[in-house]
């Protein structure tokens, strides 16, 4: 089962970094194709990367 709360939280933490490398290209005068490429970069990879490592799975409930 997906946690919406943790998609959002760690999808608005991708973003921030996304954010991030936007305004780091944009300082190094880097050309428009990487100012484009490098964010959505960071949000595909870092959202694939943190669906296999199952941080988007909700914790199961232990029974006894």
């Amino acid at each position: 089962m997906v946690s919406k709360t943790r998609v959002f939280l760690i999808m608005l933490l991708l973003l921030v970094v996304a954010i991030g490398a936007i305004i780091l290209l944009v300082k190094l005068d880097a050309g428009a194709f990487w100012i484009r490429t490098v964010p959505l970069a960071v949000l595909g990879f870092g959202a694939v990367i943190a669906q296999s490592m199952g941080w988007f799975q909700k914790k199961a409930k232990k029974t006894e």
